[in-house]
């Protein structure tokens, strides 16, 4: 007994070493079983993409973006702490509130503007970014002794 040839050539005469093996199912009217089948619609073509713009700065984000994004859990905060504590009993506690939040959102803006500098983020994108910097800055300033 012979073993076939493992020369996998067309029209060589030999079937290639594969066609014996398990699972094997011979291609349709003697196509190898890689090629498209005879009818079927082609490949779509790859789209064309517009040229990057010349001369024009790549857009960035900017720091007023960053510092929505990052105001944005400050007004969550705000929310929490009278959904929590109720009203403040007067305007110098609501300013006391507001004004502890300052330094927090400044600096989580800081912080996302750093990350996302180099191109346009999205603001949603920003402002989950913006969420883990807020909220330890505002655990920090809460947990310092106030001096």
């Amino acid at each position: 007994m012979t073993s076939p040839s493992h020369d996998p050539r067309p029209g060589s005469g030999h079937p290639p070493p594969w066609a014996g093996a398990p699972g094997f199912t011979p291609g349709v009217d003697g196509l190898p079983p890689h090629a498209p089948m005879p009818g079927a619609p082609p490949y779509p073509e790859a789209p064309e993409h517009a040229p990057p713009p010349v001369g024009q700065p790549a857009r960035r984000t900017r720091f007023v973006t960053a510092l929505g994004a990052a105001a944005v859990w400050a007004g969550v905060n705000v929310v929490l702490v009278l959904a929590v504590a109720g009203a403040p009993p007067g305007a110098a506690a609501l300013g006391q509130l507001i004004g502890a939040l300052i330094i927090p959102t400044l600096l989580a803006a800081v912080a996302v503007r750093a990350i996302a500098r180099r191109r346009a983020w999205a603001f949603w994108l920003l402002v989950l970014l913006a969420a883990p910097f807020f909220w330890v800055l505002r655990a920090v300033f809460i947990a310092l002794p106030p001096s």
